[in-house]
């Protein structure tokens, strides 16, 4: 039976926690698993998954500590976590080798699938994950000075200012994005006052674990099933030289540059993003037009 075109949210008991996801598309066409970044929510998706819904069976994942997720017990983020979570929630699902995609930290997570549970994953899509800081942001951190103080919970006192904020820290993002995604990354509190949903643990932990590394090259040296990885032509975060070093990792990977998208790829230019991406799952092999 088809599902209704504009998506359903569900719940799922995956190591003890409920992990909230979007599921769009009809069961029985070929899954795409989609992973969003750090403080982000699976609803960033929402406009990629209406376009592919009627191909694919899709589902949209809130990692622990993020949308509508469960908050890590004991504010446990380490990566092997969000990992077995992944996992799980496939094999609870009864998924077969999924189609991947993730952003930012979710690519990482996508790659980290991809190498360690090769069965799961028939193809994956790495948006915009640096596999390591470039030297202006690591010099940038090492000029900060440390800080004991943990951060302070964010709030906002209109939703309009929340909006923005957002036009100013990504230009090249539609505003329509950024009001969908964002009112899906607050609630509204007994306060008044516009608050995140995601848990701020998570902020603390990179707090305390300031250089923000992970050594994905050995990971991306293990993908044996065709990737590509996207980068954002204007990104401050995936370098040319950095995105050129990761995609010789990749056995079988190739590049692709979307124009007029920095970090937020999917969202600044959905339509160039959602062509690419289907291009690559319907091709045989991961070469398609436009890749490097």
């Amino acid at each position: 039976m088809s599902l209704t075109p504009f998506g359903q949210d569900k719940f799922i008991s995956v190591n003890h926690l409920q992990l909230h996801y979007v599921e769009w598309g009809t069961p029985g066409n070929p899954p795409i698993v989609l992973l969003h970044g750090f403080q982000s929510n699976a609803h960033t998706w929402d406009t990629f998954s209406r376009a592919m819904a009627d191909t694919y069976h899709i589902l949209a994942l809130d990692q622990r500590g993020h949308g509508d997720t469960s908050w890590a017990p004991e504010g446990n983020y380490a990566p092997d976590a969000f990992i077995s979570d992944i996992v799980g929630f496939m094999d609870a699902l009864n998924l077969g080798p999924a189609y991947l995609i993730g952003h930012s930290m979710g690519g990482r997570h996508a790659a980290m699938v991809a190498a360690d549970y090769p069965a799961k994953a028939a193809k994956v899509v790495i948006v915009d994950t640096p596999a390591e800081l470039p030297p202006n942001i690591m010099e940038l951190l090492n000029r900060t000075p440390e800080s004991d103080t943990p951060p302070e919970p964010e709030t906002f006192d209109t939703f309009e200012e929340v909006v923005r904020n957002g036009i100013a820290q990504y230009p090249l993002t539609p505003e329509g994005e950024l009001r969908h995604a964002n009112y899906h990354n607050l609630y509204r509190g007994a306060d008044g006052k516009w608050h995140w949903r995601w848990d701020l643990t998570l902020l603390e932990r990179r707090r305390l674990n300031r250089s923000l590394q992970l050594d994905l090259y050995p990971y991306l040296q293990r993908v044996q099933c065709p990737a590509l990885l996207i980068r954002g032509q204007q990104s401050p975060l995936l370098t040319p030289e950095i995105a050129q070093k990761m995609v010789q990792y990749l056995p079988h990977g190739r590049l692709l540059e979307i124009p007029d998208t920095a970090h937020t790829v999917n969202a600044d230019n959905a339509h160039t993003f959602n062509t690419m991406t289907a291009a690559f799952y319907l091709s045989s092999t991961p070469r398609v037009p436009g890749i490097l």
